[in-house]
């Protein structure tokens, strides 16, 4: 199954960043890609010295990046790249979506949740349609316990603190990893699996 590459995620996101702001440092670059320091550091070192990116020391706090023609590039490269990805991605998750669905309705299922609130879960409402399943909840970490306007398709989105702990009930995971999005059954560590989790993803 294609993933994918993690440096070049990491890449492309800098040259997003920097041509929008060129105030990046290594401690705000680490935050934007959750890497470590370290990590951040050796990211933007590497760019530098490939020419995609021109710094400029205004002093010693102070690390203006810039954009160079070759890191123009590189930035319209990685976006098509990441384009074609994403059209695969949904052409995966749209298939591998479709026949979990089927799956679920033809073991007796009529009633699902959803786990997440992002275009996965769009995705996977096309294959409950397709298959006559009802969405009877949608549950994601952004949403609040005070909050009933967050609504998702539609729907109100309730905290994964309500997902209830002992039911029957299915609950398709659509949430990923954005570095490795296809890439195994992808659970947050502050969320514990449950018996009646179902991935769209890590399910053959």
């Amino acid at each position: 199954m294609a993933v994918l590459d993690q440096h070049a995620y990491y890449e492309l996101e800098v040259l997003r960043t920097v041509e929008k702001n060129s105030r990046l440092n290594t401690r705000a670059a680490a935050g934007k890609l959750g890497v470590s320091l370290k990590l951040a550091h050796e990211i933007l070192k590497r760019m530098v010295q490939r020419g995609w990116l021109h710094v400029a020391v205004i002093h010693s706090r102070r690390w203006d990046y810039f954009l160079t023609p070759t890191g123009v590039q590189e930035k319209s490269r990685l976006t098509l790249e990441f384009l074609d990805f994403s059209l695969l991605f949904y052409r995966e998750a749209r298939s591998r979506s479709a026949w979990l669905c089927r799956r679920l309705q033809e073991s007796g299922q009529r009633q699902v949740a959803l786990l997440g609130a992002n275009e996965l879960a769009e995705i996977a409402t096309l294959g409950l349609r397709e298959w006559g399943l009802d969405l009877m909840a949608i549950y994601d970490q952004t949403a609040a316990l005070d909050n009933a306007h967050h609504r998702f398709l539609g729907i109100p989105v309730t905290p994964v603190s309500a997902l209830p702990k002992e039911t029957r009930r299915p609950v398709i995971v659509c949430l990923y990893n954005a570095q490795q999005p296809m890439n195994g059954r992808y659970l947050p560590a502050t969320i514990p699996a449950q018996n009646n989790f179902y991935w769209i993803f890590g399910m053959d």
